[in-house]
């Protein structure tokens, strides 16, 4: 690894310190580290896309109960099917909740081999920052997932005969 004690020169300036991987490491751990980036761009995509379909998904029941059926007990198969739907959603958000710790972390692992000016440039948002922002809107996934679930519900009972 690089010597982390050397931090500025005569100029008060930071002094580059380069990493000491070779250039076929550096290669792959570019590649992994690439490669972590895109998974957790396509996990948050999935965690999106969980929430929107999850949503269309309670409209869609409340248009089947309007216009369809109004049967007792087709009510209650949306009434569970909707809560089924909830709930396989926030787990699927909460799972990729945990997929994306995994893929940060590989993230940090790669990046104690780089340059301290790699390193510096990544600490521009501290980890506790985007932790915040990260579960702030796990929060609001989950929340906007019930919320969604609790309107289907009561539309159902203000539709049901």
């Amino acid at each position: 690894m690089a010597d982390r004690s050397r931090d500025e020169d005569e100029g008060g300036e930071p002094e580059l310190v380069t990493s000491e991987l070779d250039e076929m490491t550096h290669r792959e751990l570019g590649l992994i580290y690439s490669d972590s980036t895109r998974t957790i761009l396509f996990s948050k995509s999935i965690q999106w896309k969980a929430v929107a379909s999850s949503l269309l998904i309670f409209g869609t029941f409340m248009l089947l109960a309007k216009y369809v059926a109004h049967g007792t007990q087709f009510m209650m198969v949306l009434k569970i099917s909707s809560i089924v739907i909830a709930m396989a959603a926030i787990f699927m958000v909460v799972l990729f909740q945990f997929w994306q710790h995994t893929e940060g972390r590989k993230l940090l692992t790669i990046e104690s081999a780089y340059s301290n000016l790699f390193r510096r440039i990544r600490k521009f948002k501290s980890a506790r920052e985007a932790n915040i922002h990260r579960y702030l809107i796990l929060l609001f996934m989950v929340g906007t997932i019930i919320i969604g679930c609790g309107i289907t519900l009561m539309s159902l009972d203000a539709i049901a005969p």
